[in-house]
C-alpha cells in the first residue's frame, strides 16, 4: 500500500480538526467527550478520520492547543484515519450508541471491502454467491467496487447475469442491516487469505487472449512480438489448453489422429480428463480404440512432464491444422468480446 502524505494543518476543515483531537486524545477523555456528541455529529467525526492520512506531531499539537492548555498525554498511533475509525472509534463509544456508529463506519469504509474482494479470484466470490438470492448478489456486487464486479458478474453463468443486472440498476437505496449481513456473509464464505494469491500470469493471461475474436488477438499478439518476442510465442503457445480439443466435432478430431504421433497420442491421452478421452476413443473404429487403450495400460505409469509436452505437442498440430483451414479451432472467442 502506497504511504499517505501527511496533512498540513492549512488544509484541514473544523471537522476534520475535531477528528485530529478524538483519534489523539487519552481514550478516556476521547470516551467521555464522544458521549456528549449527537450520533450524526459522531459519524461526521468517523468519516472525517476515514478521509485523513499521516498527521504530523506539529499539527496535532496546533489542533489540540485550541481546544486544551495541556494535554494529559498524546499517543502517536501507527495507524491512518481508517484504521482509526474502523478498530478504535467504536470501542470509545458506550455499548448502546456503539452497535449502531460500527455499523455506519463499516458501510462509509467502502475502500476496505472492496480490497478485501480484490485479493480473492473473482470466480471464488461468484461461487460463493452462487446459492444466494438474485438480490443479495446484486447487492454484494454493487459493495465490492466496479472493477471487482465486472470480473465477478463475468463469472456468472451467462442466463443469470441479465437478471442480477436488472437488480442492480433498481437497488437506489438498500435497509443498512441488510448490507452489513451482506458483506458479513460473504466474508464468512471466503474466509481469510492463506496467503498470497496465485495470479497465474503468462497461463491465465493467455487464457485471456484465447477468448478475445481472433482478429482481435491475432493483432493484440502482434503489438507484444514487436518488443517481446518471445512472450508472444509463449502466450500463443498456451492459448489453447489440450482440453479445449475437446471442442473439435467428429470430423476435427479424426483429421487430427490422421496427423498427431501415436506415441504423443498415447501419453497425452493418458492424462486427459474422461470425457476427452472418450471423444478420441470414440472417433476410433472399435478396434482401433481397443488396441490403443491397451498400449496405455501396458504403457504404465508416465512422468507428468513428458505427458503436458506430449500434449503440447498435439495441440501445436491442431493449431497448424486451424490456420491451415484444415478444422475449425473453437477456444471461446466469439464477435463479441469477452463475455
Amino acid at each position: 500500500m502506497a504511504a499517505t502524505r501527511a496533512t498540513p494543518a492549512a488544509e484541514l476543515t473544523p471537522i476534520q480538526k475535531a477528528a485530529v483531537f478524538v483519534m489523539y486524545l487519552e481514550r478516556e477523555a476521547a470516551r467521555a467527550l464522544l458521549r456528549n456528541l449527537s450520533d450524526d455529529e459522531v459519524k461526521l467525526i468517523g468519516a472525517a478520520i476515514n478521509s485523513l492520512g499521516e498527521v504530523d506531531e506539529g499539527v496535532i499539537e496546533g489542533v489540540v492547543g485550541d481546544f486544551v492548555d495541556e494535554l494529559s498525554a498524546v499517543s502517536l498511533l501507527p495507524s491512518t484515519g481508517p484504521d482509526f475509525a474502523r478498530n478504535v472509534l467504536p470501542e470509545l463509544m458506550d455499548e448502546e450508541r456503539r452497535p449502531r456508529i460500527a455499523a455506519a463506519l463499516r458501510r462509509q469504509g467502502v475502500n476496505e471491502f472492496e480490497a478485501f474482494i480484490q485479493l480473492r479470484p473473482p470466480h471464488s466470490v461468484a461461487s460463493a454467491l452462487r446459492d444466494e438470492h438474485p438480490q443479495i448478489r446484486a447487492i454484494a456486487l454493487l459493495r465490492m467496487g466496479t472493477e471487482n464486479a465486472a470480473r465477478v458478474l463475468s463469472c456468472f453463468p451467462e442466463n443469470e447475469r441479465s437478471d442480477v443486472t436488472i437488480r442492480m440498476a433498481r437497488a437506489e437505496r438498500v435497509d443498512a442491516e441488510m448490507v452489513d449481513d451482506v458483506e458479513a456473509a460473504l466474508r464468512n464464505a471466503l474466509g481469510p487469505l492463506a496467503g498470497p494469491t496465485q495470479m497465474g500470469g503468462v497461463e491465465n493471461t493467455a487464457r485471456i487472449l484465447g477468448r478475445m475474436p481472433r482478429e482481435a488477438n491475432i493483432a493484440l499478439l502482434e503489438q507484444v512480438r514487436s518488443s517481446h518476442e518471445e512472450l508472444a510465442e509463449d502466450l500463443q503457445r498456451r492459448m489453447v489448453v489440450f482440453e479445449d480439443l475437446g471442442s473439435l466435432d467428429g470430423r476435427a478430431i479424426q483429421a487430427l489422429l490422421r496427423a498427431v504421433d501415436r506415441p504423443d497420442l498415447l501419453l497425452a491421452l493418458k492424462g486427459a480428463s474422461p470425457g476427452l478421452r472418450d471423444a478420441f476413443l470414440a472417433n476410433l473404429s472399435s478396434r482401433a480404440a481397443a488396441d490403443l487403450v491397451e498400449e496405455m495400460e501396458l504403457a504404465g505409469r508416465a512422468r507428468r512432464s513428458q505427458v503436458r509436452e506430449a500434449q503440447d505437442r498435439i495441440v501445436a498440430v491442431a493449431r497448424k491444422l486451424a490456420d491451415d483451414g484444415a478444422i475449425e479451432l473453437d477456444v471461446g472467442g466469439t464477435d463479441e468480446g469477452v463475455g
